[in-house]
């Protein structure tokens, strides 16, 4: 395995029916009602998800080519409770190394093509990366380097947003029972509200590495974070591979019984792999790699699942024989076994 971390780093890349119920016309005729019709929408919408899964053959595609997924470096995928809305960061430099990145937002339109990407309203002015919008589509949670309390702060600390009409209200720094003096990153919760997170360095050292934590909530906000210990690993620092125990980009289920993450353990495909563990029996199970439809010899990461579980998305970043920064993928999560396994 590479140090595809310092490869990347070290590149210099940039990017450049009428209603409801059931009515009778003047002849007499019935119209189908509201239910015959919800079931016909149904009908439709998983013969064109069993459609597009036989016509993938189990691989995974690039997802919004030349509209979401673009020239440059994108991060962590995200939609509201209908998914007709996604958020996604986007950057013009390799993030650890840049840290700048926006957060942005687009439309699916009636034509079934997702519109421009636009800067989302609340980001822009500061770096933001790695939004997440809760299962009820309630709160939104990110990462940001911005002040707090007037005062410069240069590590990346979670915020979250409530949602406010049809917007987002203004941003809240969650308190030192989540965010510490590294780096926290890729926030998601599932529906009873426990925040999943990742914390590490800035770059890779001897004295920290990147791990999974989560934080149970309580009252208005969340118990100390809690390190999930069934998933991280602890090896000794190796200066040739300084990332080899590093956990992070936590995806949770709604019902909170499967985490899919990133991991640069021993063993896998390539730089970095997605894995999952699910909740049985009261305990994490051994994390599982998901295998050759979804890691390569390259690097995936950022994980997210679609609102119904159907489609697994993710970001992949070809390495070899040129750096190609990051665009979303994704993949029917029945053709990836190991999600299967619930």
């Amino acid at each position: 395995m590479t140090n595809g971390y310092n490869e990347i780093q070290g590149s210099g890349l940039r990017g450049d029916g009428r209603g409801a119920g059931r009515r009778r016309n003047d002849a007499g005729a019935s119209g189908p009602s509201g239910l015959a019709v919800a079931l016909i929408a149904v009908v439709l919408a998983t013969a064109a998800y069993l459609a597009w899964t036989g016509a993938l053959g189990g691989k995974a595609t690039l997802f919004a080519a030349g509209v979401i997924s673009d020239h440059r470096w994108q991060y962590r995928l995200t939609f509201t409770p209908d998914g007709r809305t996604a958020y996604f960061s986007v950057a013009d430099e390799f993030f650890p190394g840049s840290r700048q990145a926006t957060i942005y937002v687009s439309e699916l339109g009636e034509d079934g093509e997702w519109t421009e990407p636009r800067v989302a309203p609340f980001s822009g002015t500061y770096p933001d990366i790695d939004p997440f919008i809760t299962p009820d589509g309630s709160r939104m949670y990110f990462a940001s380097i911005r002040p707090v309390d007037g005062e410069p702060k240069p590590d990346l600390d979670i915020f979250y947003m409530d949602r406010v009409g049809d917007g987002w209200g203004e941003p809240v720094r969650l308190g030192p029972e989540v965010n510490s003096e590294l780096d926290e990153l890729y926030p998601s919760a599932d529906s009873a509200g426990v925040l999943y997170f990742a914390s590490g360095p800035d770059r890779p050292t001897e004295a920290a590495d990147w791990d999974i934590y989560f934080a149970r909530p309580t009252g208005s906000g969340f118990a100390p974070r809690e390190p999930l210990v069934a998933v991280n690993t602890s090896v000794p620092f190796v200066p040739g591979e300084p990332t080899v125990d590093w956990e992070f980009n936590p995806e949770i289920s709604p019902d909170g019984r499967m985490l899919i993450f990133t991991s640069h353990r021993p063993g896998g495909y390539g730089y970095g792999d997605l894995y999952v563990t699910h909740f049985r029996n009261g305990a994490w199970t051994e994390p599982e790699n998901l295998g050759p439809r979804v890691n390569t010899e390259h690097d995936e990461f950022h994980a997210t699942l679609s609102r119904d579980g159907r489609t697994l998305y993710f970001v992949r970043t070809v390495l070899r024989p040129e750096l190609v920064p990051g665009s979303f993928y994704r993949i029917p999560t029945r053709a990836v076994p190991a999600l299967r396994r619930r």
